[in-house]
């Protein structure tokens, strides 16, 4: 085997793994704890210069909940015109599977690594224990405390503001800081728009109390972009095939920019498989 050979089979090897990880400074894969919230504010995820995005970062609303395309605007947590657009809500696809948005902290990394990113995640205690789903970063969550976080977004979360009052009115809920819904009868007092998402959190959710998770960066799928908007530059890094309940699909619009990552494996080995043999 001539060393022109052997090193043209080694660089192929060696590049290969490069496509699955992207760049160095996305974490891919981790544990974290979970929690709630749901607070009516403009997403932090929401501000142009806050991540990597294709085109414009994720979705916000006006009080009425019609989408806005300034994303400059201020937030409704304090004088702003931008709050949380209310179908950024969880929802179940099965027993076992479901999607849904979060408010994330990856120790380690900035907001910019993770805003607009999905994440396939597992439950690993309560009575979600084996459940799985795929979410999509539309917050950022700092009150990890060095450990990583998911918040999900949920309506009646415990997180409630005085924006919600704001954007709802006052009611029994919209006034309760860092309490919100304690029971599933109590999703009847929210929006209509937003009571599904609350239902979700007794039926599908289980009302589990901070249940632990192991998570990977995954690809977006369009069940979550459609309603976002919002995908990340890196996007393409992560196109692989569906590995969940075969409910995820690759967005159609993204194949013919990268085609398959296992192809390129194929190609990779095939070429340093050539070269020993013709050695």
């Amino acid at each position: 085997m001539s060393f022109s050979k052997f090193l043209t089979a080694s660089v192929l090897l060696a590049a290969a793994p490069q496509v699955v990880y992207g760049q160095a400074k996305t974490s891919v894969s981790g544990v974290a704890q979970t929690s709630l919230y749901w607070d009516c504010c403009k997403a932090s995820c929401s501000w142009a210069d806050h991540g990597f995005f294709v085109g414009n970062p994720i979705n916000t609303c006006d009080i009425n909940g019609t989408r806005l395309t300034n994303w400059n605007l201020g937030t409704g947590c304090s004088d702003g015109e931008s709050f949380a657009c209310q179908d950024q809500i969880p929802w179940a696809v099965n027993e076992t599977f479901s999607y849904g948005f979060v408010g994330a902290f990856i120790d380690g990394y900035g907001e910019r690594t993770w805003c607009c990113g999905c994440y396939e995640i597992e439950f690993t205690d309560g009575p979600v224990k084996g459940k799985k789903m795929v979410v999509q970063a539309s917050n950022s969550n700092y009150d990890g405390n060095g450990n990583s976080q998911f918040n999900f977004g949920i309506p009646g979360g415990y997180d409630y503001s005085g924006a919600c009052a704001k954007q709802f009115g006052p009611s029994e809920i919209n006034t309760k800081d860092n309490d919100g819904v304690l029971r599933r009868d109590q999703c009847d007092l929210l929006p209509d728009t937003l009571k599904p998402g609350c239902q979700w959190r007794f039926d599908w959710f289980k009302d589990a109390q901070r249940p632990n998770i192991t998570w990977k960066r995954t690809a977006c799928p369009k069940a979550l972009t459609d309603i976002s908007g919002c995908i990340r530059s890196d996007e393409q890094q992560f196109i692989t095939k569906a590995e969940t309940n075969d409910t995820l699909a690759t967005p159609s619009s993204a194949v013919p920019i990268v085609g398959s990552i296992s192809a390129f494996y194929t190609f990779a080995f095939a070429a340093a498989l050539s070269a020993i043999v013709a050695f």
